[in-house]
């Protein structure tokens, strides 16, 4: 099967719609139903709320081994174009391939949903990821949750869930005190083919975001996408040090060209505007789309599943930030 994936992400090439996504869907949905019987199964709790709205749940994936020892969390975001996607988007499946992977390797995972359009518009997107990274550093660390580290949490957003944890994290920093860590704490963020600013032309594209952002304006739209957003942040700011919010950016070599375009410009812009020109971390995953990497973790097709292990245990072990249990103003 896996040389009918790769047949089928070349014969595609980097187009995108919601067609070829169900395609992929029920290809890997497959896949993962064969390895089902032997696949490792953490335990799971379901439909947790994080917030007000019916779509403010989230499943936790914990190992079924007792530690002593706190452990690291991932917190994966789903993408949907901001008005789709599930954190069961195929079910015992997709995403619980992401949820049982991380379990299985001794990490936390907590899956979420978040509000779609037209229930939410922005920053309604990082709202909701406020909230969720709350209820993880309230919650977590207790037994039934997993034992997990609330001081050592990975943010994992693919497509339109790296746009959202970027809104929360960025817009967030706009009125911070630049010396003070982002609350709750976050050990490192990864973006996985994230649209970090729109075109804009495409009608298709045009209803959602108007939508969302609540205006027709290129420009506004613009200012409010993550690369708008760290232009106008300080050049002092943490979030943009890779040394003290560490940051990793994966491409999947088959992505659409504006994820390609916007991720190049995002890049740039932190380069510009981050400390002595620092970069974040930078993959390009080969042989895949912008859905099939997420979909191949758990499989035998290790490589994004061991690049996002390899970035937790990294950044995990050196985190330093400690807050004792007090909130710090943000």
């Amino acid at each position: 099967m896996q040389s009918e994936i790769l047949e089928a992400v070349e014969r595609n090439g980097t187009t995108w719609s919601p067609a070829v996504a169900e395609a992929f869907r029920q290809i890997y949905g497959r896949k993962h139903q064969i390895l089902n019987p032997t696949k490792y199964h953490g335990i799971v709790k379901e439909d947790i709320s994080y917030g007000p709205h019916e779509r403010n749940v989230l499943d936790v994936y914990s190992p079924t081994e007792s530690s002593t020892t706190p452990r690291p969390v991932i917190v994966y975001v789903h993408g949907g174009n901001l008005v789709a996607g599930d954190k069961v988007w195929y079910k015992g499946s997709l995403y619980a391939n992401v949820g049982n992977y991380f379990a299985s390797h001794g990490i936390v995972a907590v899956i979420i949903n978040y509000r779609l359009v037209p229930d939410v518009a922005y920053p309604g997107g990082g709202d909701d990821i406020q909230m969720a990274r709350e209820w993880v550093y309230h919650n977590i660390s207790k037994q039934q949750s997993g034992n997990g580290d609330p001081e050592k949490v990975v943010l994992v957003g693919s497509s339109v869930g790296g746009l959202h944890i970027a809104t929360n994290i960025y817009l967030a920093d706009h009125s911070n005190v630049n010396s003070k860590p982002v609350f709750p704490p976050i050990a490192g963020i990864v973006y996985l083919s994230t649209p970090f600013s729109f075109d804009t032309t495409p009608e298709d594209r045009q209803t959602a975001l108007r939508a969302y952002y609540e205006t027709e304006d290129a420009k506004e739209i613009y200012e409010y996408s993550p690369v708008g957003l760290i232009e106008a942040l300080s050049a002092s700011s943490l979030v943009l040090d890779p040394r003290k919010f560490p940051c990793l950016i994966v491409l999947a070599q088959y992505d659409p060209k504006e994820i390609q375009d916007s991720t190049f410009s995002f890049i740039e812009e932190y380069r510009r505007k981050s400390p002595q020109g620092i970069l974040p971390e930078f993959v390009v995953v080969a042989g895949h789309n912008h859905i099939s990497h997420v979909c191949s973790i758990g499989t035998e097709d290790d490589v994004l599943g061991r690049l996002l292990r390899e970035f937790v245990g990294k950044v995990c072990s050196r985190f330093t930030w400690k807050y004792k249990g007090k909130d710090l103003d943000a």
